[in-house]
This record gives C-alpha cells, structure tokens and sequence, in this order.
C-alpha cells in the first residue's frame, strides 16, 4: 500500500505541524508608531509564541504603519509575496485585526492562503488548527468582526467630522489653491499664489468661455500642473466659493469658515448653472452690453476692483461704477469710452514700417529662443536630478529601505524644490511655434487697431480688450485716463521697435537697436484671440 500513496490526491493531515513562519506587525498611524511601543509588544509576544511552540521565524515584515481598512498595503503584499515564493507554513500576528480589517477581502485572502497550506496564526487568538473546517470558520468570523469594529470606528469618527463640519472647519487637507496655517494659536485655511493664478484661471472660464484644455495649458506655464480633467474636477468643488461638500455630511452642503476663492455667482457661471439666464439677457440685453462694454475689464485704479455698468434713466446716460465701499468712483461711459478710442489711437504704428518691424521682432523672439536655451540647460539638467531623487526615494520606500516618515519628509522636500523649479522654466518659457504668423497678424492689426475696433462685434470686442490688456484696464479717478501698465508685453516691444524706426527715419542714421531688457525676466505671450 506503502508503493501507492505517491499516487493519493490532497494533503495529509496525520502529524500537520508548522515549522517556518514570518511575523507581521503594524500599526494604523504614524503617530501611533511614534508615540507608542504597540510595535515592540507585537514582535515580543509573537518571539515568545514562535519559541514555545518551535516555530522557526523567516523573515520580519511590517514594524510600521498601514492601515487595515484595504489590502492596498506595502509591507502587506510584499509579506504576501514571500510567503507564496518560499516554505513557510504560518504567518504569525499579534491579533487577527492586525492582519486586516478588510472583511469579505480578508477572508477572500486567507482562503487562498489555505489552499498553499499556509495558515495565519494570532498570538493572542489562538486556533488550534486554522487549516481546519472548524478554525476556519473560528479565523473568519475574526476576519468579519474585525472589519464590523473598524466600521463602528468609522462612524464615530464620521460623526465627530461632520461636528466640525456643520461648524464651518474644513477637517482633512484643503484643496489646491489654500493652505493651512496657525494664527494666534489657531488654524485657518487661507489662499496662496497657486489659489489667486486658479482664481484668475477660473474668472477666464466665465468671461471668455476658454476651454479648460485652454487652461491647463495656461497654468502648466505658470507652474501649476493640473490636466484639463483635473481641472474640470476642480471647478466643481463649491470650497472655491466658501462651502463644503464631504460625504460626512450626507448630501449637505454648509458655509465654511474659509475665504472664498469665487462668489457663488461666479461659481455657479462657471459651472453652466446659470448659463440659460444669461444666454437669455444677452439676448435681451444686447444694447446693454454694447453700451458697457468695457465692463468685465475696466478696473478702478485706486481699489484695484472691476467696475460695473448702470443706467441714469432720467438722463438716459451710462456710467461705469466701482462697488467698493467708500470709493464712490464713477465715469460716464460716453466719456471713458472717447478715452479709450483714443487709447487704441496711440497704440497705432505706420503701415510703411510693417515688414521691418515684423522682421525685428522675429529677430528679438528668436534672440529671445537662443538665450532661453542658454538659461534653461542648467535648470533642466536640475529637474532631471530632482526627479531621479523622487524615483529613488519612491524606490527605496517600496523596497523597505526607509520608513514612510524618512520617504514623506525627503519626498515633500524634493517636490517642493521641483515645484519652485518648474516655475522658473514657466517665466523663461516662450512658444514659438507659429510665432511669425502670429507677430505679422498682431503687427497689421496695430496698423488699424481703431478701426478694427469699430467694426468688430461686442464678443470681438472682448477678445480684443483681453488680448492688449490681459489683467484688465486701470482707470485714474481723478484724471479721468487709463494706466498703460498692463499691457501684453509683446504688444508693448513691438510699439518700442516701432517707436525707434520712426525716430531713426527723423534722424536718417542706421542705428541699432537692443530690445533684451524688454523680455530679459520675462515671458512674451503674443495675443492669439481678439487681434
């Protein structure tokens, strides 16, 4: 009989004694492997259960902190991955729950592990044979326990959230464009330079129905890297107009006591919500619109704040208006637009000089190109160090030669370092790709600029306004005339190189002209809409 059993099917169960195993310990938080010694109990009564019972110890994973609630786990799975390569018999816990938490999922996982003949053994939940029908069942029902406790945890932490929520405090990390910061004590979420270039990004979603591919491309350029989805996920979240949305708060949405990046009509614009009423009055209200048409970009100069359009009726007159309180700044329309008829006038060059002053600004761009190389090597070669840093520390992380406390630190330190960097190589940026085509259409649209104006229509007219003065149009209260500091610097360097043709025809010599301080520190953009 002896000659056959080498032909029985399954596994024997006569004297199944475990021989090699692995210990797996963890803790859910960093803070708990900080501030206690859970981790160094687990190994100790896991050494003393192995010793007693004659277990031979592999191999150590884990000594950090995953949470249970997901399978997703580091030290888990890589725990997982020996154990099916090598000859061991048991995995060793402290207690069932630091196995995992997972429920159905665990249970799904130990069954697998059963079918190798490899068993997991708590220390302090003693099975007598967990390969068995009985322990089995005994080691699921921990399984499934341990996930009910975990939720029962959840719930209470869900309740003590949504506490702090209906009081207006933002509970976990805020989104993109705010930080956290301690005041007297005290946190706040605040916006920073990455909330005010979204906020502007967003303002340019509602005025000029930019598309959000648009808007990625525009941030990307100034350091921010997000994707259009991303973005248009963003766009969403009403944190950005001083609420908050969070599944603690089931199906509610409160005020929170955070700064707002938009009103909640800007929101709700940039979200469509609005979109069928004010597609209907700009239907109705054409005339309105043409009237006021530098509204939406006309800035009071004293508050820094758009100014808006209303009607004297009795007078039949319209007047820009700023709503800042106390600044009782307000312009008759008919006069600021005379004002800014002859605005454009004075952005006019001479037709005759054309040709030569496209062909200096190619010049100056191309200049501009080879320079930007120059100033770029040494930042790309340091992008290219900082990334393979990232992959290393990510690297290392994964293998287990670090702690997750050591990969946060350098991971943060080296991504806020990228951060800075990439938006050193935004300013320096310049796309070049149609530049010539673009340059000899926005030169012959200077040579008529006044005209183009009057023939246009009220969305042309838009288009223009934002392209020559992309941030806006500041108005003097008491002079009654515009400030020409924000004009688009590739419209200003062109009016330079033709200023100085039309000195050197007066003087007829053949000077040369150096325009590299106009763009030396900063980033041309030639106007691709309303020109």
């Amino acid at each position: 009989m002896s000659q056959l059993n080498q032909f029985a099917k399954g596994q024997s169960t006569i004297n199944r004694v475990a021989k090699t195993a692995v210990a797996y310990t963890r803790v859910s938080t960093k803070e708990q492997a900080d501030n206690n010694h859970s981790l160094k109990t687990q190994i100790k009564h896991i050494n003393l259960y192995a010793e007693k019972n004659n277990l031979h110890i592999d191999k150590e994973f884990g000594g950090t902190y995953e949470s249970a609630k997901t399978d997703e786990r580091i030290e888990f799975n890589k725990m997982l991955a020996y154990v099916k390569r090598h000859k061991v018999d048991t995995i060793l816990v402290y207690s069932i729950d630091r196995f995992s938490r997972s429920g159905p999922n665990a249970v799904y996982i130990s069954d697998q592990l059963r079918k190798l003949n490899i068993s997991i053994m708590s220390v302090t939940q003693p099975i007598k044979d967990a390969l068995s029908a009985s322990g089995e069942l005994q080691q699921n029902i921990y399984l499934v326990f341990s996930q009910y406790e975990n939720q029962q945890r959840r719930e209470k932490c869900m309740a003590g959230t949504k506490d702090k929520l209906l009081q207006g405090d933002w509970v976990t990390q805020p989104p993109l464009g705010y930080e956290s910061i301690k005041r007297n004590g005290k946190k706040e979420i605040v916006i920073n330079e990455r909330g005010l270039l979204l906020q502007k990004a967003f303002r340019k979603k509602i005025r000029l129905d930019v598309s959000f591919k648009d808007l990625a491309t525009w941030l990307n350029q100034r350091g921010i890297k997000v994707t259009n989805k991303r973005l248009s996920e963003l766009a969403r979240n009403v944190f950005y107009c001083g609420f908050m949305a969070h599944s603690a708060l089931e199906g509610e949405v409160v005020k929170g006591n955070h700064e707002a990046l938009l009103s909640k009509r800007e929101f709700l614009l940039l979200n469509g919500a609005l979109d069928s009423k004010r597609k209907n009055r700009t239907r109705v209200n054409e005339k309105f619109r043409e009237d006021v048409v530098l509204r939406g970009h006309l800035k009071c100069a004293e508050c820094d704040t758009f100014m808006t359009g209303y009607l004297v009726k009795r007078k039949n007159l319209w007047y820009y208006k700023c709503n800042t309180i106390g600044c009782k700044h307000n312009k008759s329309a008919k006069v600021l637009h005379q004002k800014w008829e002859e605005q454009l006038e004075g952005l006019k060059i001479d037709k005759k000089f054309i040709a030569p002053i496209v062909k200096e600004f190619n010049n100056l761009l191309e200049s501009k190109k080879v320079d930007q190389t120059i100033e770029v090597k040494p930042l790309k070669q340091k992008q290219t160090e900082l990334n393979k840093k990232i992959e290393a520390i990510e690297e290392r992380f994964v293998l287990g030669e670090i702690d997750g406390s050591l990969y946060q630190k350098y991971k943060t330190k080296y991504q806020g370092q990228l951060d800075e960097l990439n938006r050193e190589l935004a300013k320096t940026d310049i796309s070049l790709s149609n530049h010539k085509d673009l340059s000899k259409n926005t030169v012959k649209t200077l040579a008529n600029l006044l005209k183009i104006w009057e023939k246009s229509n009220i969305e042309n007219k838009k288009g223009m306004l934002n392209a020559v003065y992309p941030e806006g149009i500041l108005v003097n209260r008491e002079k009654t005339n515009y400030r020409t500091s924000n004009l688009n610097p590739a419209i200003s360097c062109i009016l330079v190189i033709a200023s100085n043709f039309t000195k050197k025809e007066k003087r007829n010599t053949s000077d040369n002209y150096s325009y590299s301080a106009l763009v030396a520190r900063s980033r041309i953009e030639l106007p691709t809409s309303g020109l």
